[in-house]
């Protein structure tokens, strides 16, 4: 027989199953097992009912083999790190012991997958059984023809006349042949439905009519014996298979809850007995107090006949489904709200299931069950039609996942369509509004307005709704992106206290996943890195998926390293790889993108991260805050560059933003690469006395640059005050950029810093004194490999990028640093003549004649 597995359910590791009552031997599959389980895999296939799981069962007992064999009942979520350590376990003689792997049609292809990699490159290394309800994808010529690879299916599951009329005989209590005939005929040895049918005909007053009935054909047997199997029930069992059969595993204390019958477990004990209607799990899981609790499943084929009474209907479908309604609401009553929905509409209750939908929707999304929302709304629309309350939380269902087609959909629906008269309906218009704003489709001024109305309002927020942090949550990120911080901060403060008040996990990971990037643009960078590590604990913790808020928390993380970049110091990661982003989700794509440009400086690239900033961003155009911050980045940039004309373009822009600050910063930047020091230390002294943004670190990075320009200028004791300044503006947010020497012609910052770090014991500067000792400044380190404009002009025609031998890279990085062929032979371990041919070949493939255009023609090409 097989066993349901659904919704819920988790894997077993365990004994062998036990055998019911009434059991009939296997022998012809018994058989075939004794032989085909010496090799590495064996895989069983058989639909459910087929007889596979107690035929194992009954193997492993009858042949003294159960003691040595593990019995596996899996779920999806078994994958290879979990399965694979279970085959590793050896028998006294060192040979694999047998591994019985239950219901393998649920193993993730990842796990089919790694058996298929063992079996290929070693099998002797395995001894599982694999049963499943249809074939695996494995890769089976070579291990067939090997041996190592054992199929079995078809005939050998189906019972014999010899079984039939065992089962027939157990079941019906009559020895007659025609009733054994007849069923069998009807059957075709299909063990459940023998036994189904058996006991039907036993219960019936002529069971060989019956039988006769059967065998004349027509509908298939589940339909026709479904009446007849609950005919045979006593009252108390109908009612209790009506009230549980849709539940994964049913303990006693569930089905006394559902059915509100004291004596459940006692009917659950009798039922198990037949071993096919219900079976008792052989590993009990304690309740609170570590008692073992007996779990029971309930077999595939008894829930499509229960679904089939249940919608048939009847006076015992109404009292089940008043007995599940009332377990339902003092499940909502108490917070446990996560089987809610599914026993609604098990027990055929789907208006009273759309008014769950509609009053705990949103509960359910952000306890990580949206799931059941969805599969319920696209299963019965009609039900959700006819109840515009459960609108709002379909529709955030399909937000959370994505889906903006779906989402708008239904967020046009509940601005434009009538609603409930409540409050609650005020604040599902609020969060429709701002979504709908962030996606363009309305003034997002106007729905943060409107929106900073309802929250302000006690009546409407006083009344414990869920949607009063979804709504608190979506307006603070629309004013990230906005610009308004501090009212941002303060919102997903409210928003996550509610939602912890309210056991929200899902809203309180959205919340501080963007409140980490709340405090990175106040200049926090510390404390964003500190609240995003709170939202990967938190989603570890709880285990439900939140690939948005993840993303959001990883890049706010790496965002918060990448502040001390170029440090020979590494971060912790430099992974540029793509992170899910939200379609309105704006404020983290424009740091999505500005964290690309930063790795790939980080990687030594300034024309790689110049590229990726030129990239459009497919958002409304960037607020005010954010557009200065970009035209900041490019400045760094060009400083890093040399480009001149560029600066001018950018301190332009700034100006017409009325970002006086920056502007002034990047006129000093400027000046400093014109030598003009006089000048680049008043522009600077202005953007470190006005008011900046705090991201890129503007204020902390004039400050130090200037202290550069004032210390070469001989102004000595003001230029450490400008640099001890600078110290106290990053303390807390550890940001080292502002002290990779900005300027070019200013004295070194680790020079600086040496003459502090006597005086001053500040654990923050003997950091940062470690870090950039030796570095002569971020302009000479990436000097090198970094083209000019006038070499990017001179290979804008250029051929295609030339391929380089390894030994020619070492070769062009050793006149990158201006090393003489004598010292690139020594340095290389080869002779001069060698350094020629392949400085000759570097020439020849970047079309040039001399050392300089090679470096120039590297650079623009970013070979360098």
């Amino acid at each position: 027989m097989s066993k349901r597995v659904q919704r819920g359910s988790s894997a077993q590791i365990g004994r062998v199953p036990r055998l019911p009552r009434v059991y009939v031997p296997r022998q012809r599959l018994w058989s075939r097992l004794d032989t085909a389980t010496e090799s590495a895999v064996t895989l069983l296939v058989g639909p459910g009912g087929s007889g596979k799981t107690l035929g194992v069962a009954g193997w492993l007992r009858r042949t003294g083999r159960a003691d040595d064999a593990t019995w596996i009942t899996v779920a999806d979520t078994w994958g290879p790190d979990r399965l694979l350590p279970h085959l590793a376990r050896r028998t006294g003689d060192d040979r694999p012991a047998l591994v019985v792997v239950d219901d393998a049609h649920r193993l993730p292809l990842a796990t089919i997958r790694a058996l298929d990699g063992l079996l290929d490159t070693d099998p002797d290394s395995l001894r599982v059984l694999l049963a499943s309800r249809w074939d695996l994808p494995f890769r089976r010529l070579a291990p067939e023809l090997l041996g190592h690879l054992t199929l079995l299916r078809g005939d050998l599951l189906r019972l014999d006349d010899e079984e039939t009329s065992a089962l027939v005989a157990a079941h019906t209590r009559t020895g007659a042949a025609d009733v054994t005939r007849a069923i069998a005929r009807r059957t075709q040895g299909w063990c459940a439905a023998v036994v189904l049918t058996a006991r039907a005909v036993g219960a019936a007053p002529d069971p060989v009519e019956l039988a006769q009935r059967y065998a004349e054909g027509g509908p298939s047997v589940a339909d026709r014996v479904a009446s007849e199997v609950f005919a045979t029930l006593r009252p108390r069992e109908r009612h209790l298979l009506l009230c549980v059969a849709n539940e994964p595993v049913v303990t006693p204390a569930l089905a006394e809850h559902l059915s509100h019958d004291s004596e459940s477990g006692a009917i659950l004990a009798d039922l198990g007995a037949t071993g096919l209607l219900v079976t008792r799990v052989d590993t009990p899981e304690p309740d609170d107090g570590g008692v073992p609790v007996e779990r029971y499943t309930i077999h595939p084929l008894l829930a499509e006949v229960v679904r089939r009474r249940i919608s048939a209907g009847g006076v015992d479908v109404m009292r089940a489904s008043a007995t599940v309604q009332r377990a339902v609401h003092l499940d909502v009553a108490r917070g446990v709200t996560e089987d809610a929905l599914h026993r609604l509409e098990a027990i055929g209750e789907h208006d009273v299931a759309a008014a769950l939908v509609a009053e705990e929707g949103p509960r359910l999304l952000l306890r990580g069950h949206g799931a059941p929302i969805h599969d319920f709304a696209a299963a019965h629309p009609s039900a959700i039609e006819v109840n515009p309350g459960s609108w709002f939380a379909v529709a955030l269902e399909r937000w959370f996942v994505n889906d903006v087609h779906a989402t708008v959909q239904w967020l046009e629906r509940i601005l434009h369509e009538p609603q409930p008269d409540t409050t609650v309906t005020v604040l599902r218009v609020a969060c429709a509004r701002l979504m709908r704003a962030r996606l363009g489709l309305e003034s997002m001024a106007a729905a943060v307005e409107h929106a900073q109305r309802v929250v302000a309002d006690p009546e409407l927020t006083a009344d414990g709704s869920a949607v009063v942090p979804i709504l608190l949550c979506e307006l603070a990120i629309t004013q990230n992106w906005t610009g308004d911080l501090v009212a941002a901060e303060d919102n997903l403060g409210a928003a996550v206290r509610l939602s912890r008040t309210h056991d929200l996990p899902a809203l309180t990971a959205v919340a501080l996943s963007h409140l980490a990037f709340t405090e990175y643009m106040r200049g926090r960078e510390s404390s964003a890195a500190e609240v995003a590590e709170l939202v990967l604990a938190l989603v570890a913790e709880r285990g439900f998926e939140a690939p948005y808020s993840v993303a959001r928390a990883r890049l706010a993380r790496q965002l918060a390293e990448l502040s001390g970049l170029p440090l020979r110091r590494p971060a912790r990661t430099l992974d540029d790889g793509d992170l899910p982003t939200h379609a309105a989700d704006l404020a983290t794509r424009f740091w999505t993108r500005t964290r690309r440009a930063r790795v790939e400086l980080a990687r030594g690239s300034v024309s790689g991260a110049e590229i990726v900033l030129e990239t459009p961003l497919e958002t409304p155009p960037l607020p005010a805050h954010l557009a200065v911050a970009l035209l900041v980045e490019r400045a760094f940039l060009a400083s890093l560059s040399g480009d001149a004309a560029l600066l001018d373009r950018l301190h332009e822009q700034l100006v017409e933003l009325g970002a006086s600050a920056e502007a002034a910063l990047v006129s000093g930047l400027r000046a400093d690469l014109t030598g003009d020091r006089r000048a680049a230390a008043r522009r600077l002294a202005e953007a470190a006395g006005g008011p900046a943004v705090e991201q890129p670190a503007v204020r902390a990075l004039a400050l130090v640059t200037r202290a550069q320009l004032l210390d070469g200028l001989g102004e000595a004791d003001q230029a450490m005050e400008e640099l001890r300044e600078a110290l106290r503006a990053t303390q807390v947010r550890k940001n080292a950029v502002p002290f990779l020497g900005w300027s070019r012609h200013g004295t070194p910052v680790p020079e600086l810093m040496q003459r502090l770090v006597p005086a001053h014991g500040d654990p923050w500067l003997i950091e940062l004194d470690a870090d950039i000792a030796g570095l002569s400044g971020i302009a000479s380190y990436f000097g090198p490999s970094t083209a000019r404009p006038r070499e990017r002009e001179g290979q804008r025609t250029a051929a295609v990028r030339p391929t380089l031998s390894p030994r020619e890279r070492d070769v062009l990085f050793e006149l990158a640093r201006g090393a003489t062929y004598a010292d690139i032979a020594a340095n290389l371990f080869v002779s001069e003549n060698t350094v020629k041919t392949h400085v000759s070949s570097l020439y020849a493939k970047l079309s040039v004649n001399r050392r300089s255009d090679a470096l120039a023609a590297a650079r623009a090409m970013q070979l360098l």
